[in-house]
């Protein structure tokens, strides 16, 4: 028995040395991560098509269906440890599949805005798209041309550019993160105190109901998990493709995909429809008891 296991052991250790990853990606996290990817995106699917929210669909869906196949690589990993298409895989659509997710926030936000009074932003709701959502893409590019030279990189030199450059796409990613933080909470604190950037600009168009409110907070909610997301991303990529970081699964799986699926499982138990449901209607069905309730964090 002792033998047996002392030679299993012997046996994994030289299995997790030579792949790429450090370890072997668990099955059953692996499994785990696939149908919970699985399920959050068939609900946005069915969510875009019965309330016509069509923006989801190239957003929070195409989001999911990369974490979906980024994970099946690592499944496939699993079972085929030293296979270069699985790892080039995962390394690729785990990287770049939360950027469509955070342009949701962006026009969730932006139409919100427009709702409850564009006088108390310092953009137009239109603006939330134009803006962050090209800075949104450009930082996609960023990584993914990075990620491309990085698999098809033949020499170390290659693989330190590729890594370099998708920092600087996860880095704009985080700046962008940052900046939109402090929009949205200077539109909340303004409205809160009714003090408009622009004067003149006009009452406030919307009232804060509960659907409002929930919705701050749920974009408050998955643009920090969001956020932490990229911060593990820039610190693990900093750290080198042999760092400690890299190579440590659980960190991965907490910070990087335990992030992302919060994120979008937030959206599945609060639909965009529901929080910008038709302005009349949502503020005669609770304008009696607080149609003039303040926003307050």
């Amino acid at each position: 028995m002792n033998s047996t296991t002392s030679t299993f052991f012997v046996l994994r250790d030289d299995v997790d040395s030579d792949s790429p990853y450090g370890y072997v990606p668990t099955l059953w996290i692996c499994i785990m991560y696939v149908s919970l990817f699985s399920v959050t995106t068939f609900v946005q699917f069915v969510h875009a098509l019965w309330s016509r929210q069509w923006f989801l669909l190239p957003t929070m869906v195409l989001a999911g269906c990369g974490e979906i196949l980024g994970w099946a690589g690592r499944l496939w990993s699993n079972k085929n440890l030293l296979a270069s298409d699985p790892y080039m895989i995962q390394i690729a659509c785990l990287i770049i599949s939360p950027t469509p997710l955070l342009g949701a926030h962006f026009i969730i936000f932006g139409r919100l805005v427009q709702i409850l009074g564009p006088q108390y932003s310092r953009f137009s709701p239109r603006l939330y798209s134009k803006i962050f959502l090209s800075c949104d893409i450009v930082s996609l590019v960023i990584q993914a041309v990075g990620g491309g030279m990085t698999a098809s990189a033949t020499d170390d030199q290659g693989v330190d550019l590729g890594t370099h450059i998708m920092l600087v796409g996860i880095a704009l990613q985080l700046a962008i993160l940052i900046g939109f933080s402090t929009i949205a909470l200077e539109f909340a604190y303004r409205f809160n105190i009714d003090k408009p950037l622009r004067s003149g600009a006009g009452d406030k168009i919307g009232s804060m109901n509960r659907r409002r409110k929930v919705g701050l907070y749920a974009i408050a909610a998955a643009t920090t998990c969001l956020f932490i997301r990229a911060i593990y991303r820039l610190v693990e990529l900093g750290d080198g493709w042999n760092g400690i970081v890299i190579h440590t699964q659980w960190s991965f799986d907490l910070f990087d995909s335990g992030m992302v699926v919060l994120a979008m499982f937030i959206w599945n138990f609060i639909p965009s429809s529901w929080i910008l449901a038709e302005q009349h209607s949502a503020d005669l069905e609770l304008k009696p008891t607080i149609s003039n309730e303040p926003f307050s964090p």
